[in-house]
Order: structure tokens, then C-alpha cells, then sequence
């Protein structure tokens, strides 16, 4: 029975394609692994897939990632991580502004998630086969960590969002992902399901996501 070379002793034919400029490899598999993680999702794509869409040789995965998991993490997930580290201070600011009314406020915090997500969407669109496929059958602790990490920072200040509009607080946490997993589906998927010029504007949007998360944690009666 043949052994199986790890992937460090793995040998690939030459490259036949048309050759890239040199230094462009890394961009190019960063690139072709989100559209392909978001057309099949990380665990049907395959690092040959990847590399024939990047147009490179195959072992440079290997060599820039290690693995097609070191791949998912820096195509993926840091990606995503950053975008949400990036909006953070500004979603913060903006519930601070004693200026606007708290459905202002509000519409704030829902339209900065709801641009983030809608303006990156191969990206989000690859996280979400992620959640799909369950990140735990990954075996790479880094993974479950940068899973994870996506929703902790964010749970505090959004507890105190709930406490300062006097809203219902249950699980913070829970309610948190459920919230950012409602916009992030609203802005990667709504479109698709409109034809042509139906789709409503952002601001109808918004202010419809706004209406239906503040109903969904006002006290009941």
C-alpha cells in the first residue's frame, strides 16, 4: 500500500499555464480561495481547484499557507475579523452621539453591518459556507479560535447598547450573533431574490432590519 507524503514532500508536474507576475501568487490564491470557498465551500474546494483559478502552481499554497486550512484563515477569516474590528469603533461612536434619537442610533448600527457585509459579500459569502459546514469539523484549533472571535469583542458593548435603549436582555451573546447573522443574511442574500430593479432601496432595508430587531427585543406586554 503506497504511503501518503505529507504535504511538505509533495511534488507537482510544471506549471503549463500562463505564467503571473512575479510576487502577484499570494493575492491571486487569496483571491480565487474566497470565490471558490463561497461557491462550494472550504471543504469541497479543493487546493488544486484554488491554484487552477489562481492560475499558479499548485504548491505554492503549500509554500505562502502550509495547508488549505492556513489558506482559509488568511482568505477568510481575517478578513472578516478586520472588517468587523474596523466598523467597531465606529458603531460605538455613533450609539454615543447624544445628538441623534435612539432609532437614529439604531439605524446606525444597522447600516454599518449592513454595508460591511453587503460591499464584501465573496467574503461573507465564504464565511457563511463556513457556519454552514459547522467550523468544529475543522481540525485546527486556530480555527475554532478565529470562529469564535468573530462575535466575543463585540458582546459587551452591545450589551450596554441593550441596557442604554432599555430593551430586552437575555443571553447578550446569543442575541449579538443572532442580530449580525439576521443583517449579514439580509445583505449577501436579499437581492437574489428580487428581479431586476425591485429590489428596494438601502434605506427601506435598513429601516425594515431596524423595525424587526427592535420589535423581536422589546419587552413583551
Amino acid at each position: 500500500m503506497p504511503v501518503k507524503k505529507d504535504a511538505s514532500e509533495r511534488t507537482y508536474a510544471p506549471r503549463t499555464g500562463p505564467r503571473v507576475r512575479r510576487g502577484s501568487a499570494p493575492k491571486l490564491l487569496l483571491e480565487a480561495a474566497q470565490q471558490l470557498f463561497a461557491e462550494r465551500g472550504p471543504h469541497a474546494a479543493t487546493t488544486k481547484q484554488i491554484a487552477e483559478r489562481a492560475k499558479v502552481s499548485e504548491d505554492l499554497i503549500f509554500r505562502y499557507y502550509g495547508s488549505k486550512n492556513g489558506l482559509l484563515k488568511e482568505a477568510v477569516f481575517r478578513p472578516m475579523i478586520e472588517m468587523i474590528e474596523s466598523v467597531t469603533p465606529e458603531w460605538v461612536a455613533a450609539q454615543a452621539e447624544s445628538s441623534d434619537s435612539a432609532h437614529e442610533r439604531s439605524k446606525a448600527f444597522v447600516g454599518m453591518l449592513y454595508d460591511m457585509v453587503h460591499n464584501n459579500r465573496t467574503i461573507a459569502m465564504s464565511m457563511v459556507q463556513v457556519l454552514l459546514g459547522d467550523p468544529g469539523q475543522f481540525d485546527d484549533e486556530d480555527l475554532h479560535r478565529l470562529s469564535s472571535s468573530l462575535f466575543e469583542p463585540e458582546a459587551p458593548w452591545f450589551d450596554q447598547f441593550l441596557i442604554d435603549r432599555g430593551l430586552r436582555r437575555g443571553d447578550a451573546k446569543l442575541q449579538l450573533r443572532m442580530i449580525m447573522i439576521l443583517i449579514g443574511s439580509v445583505a449577501a442574500f436579499l437581492g437574489g431574490t428580487y428581479v431586476n430593479d425591485e429590489v428596494p432601496d438601502r434605506d427601506a432595508i435598513i429601516e425594515e432590519l431596524v423595525q424587526f430587531i427592535h420589535v423581536g427585543l422589546k419587552f413583551p406586554d
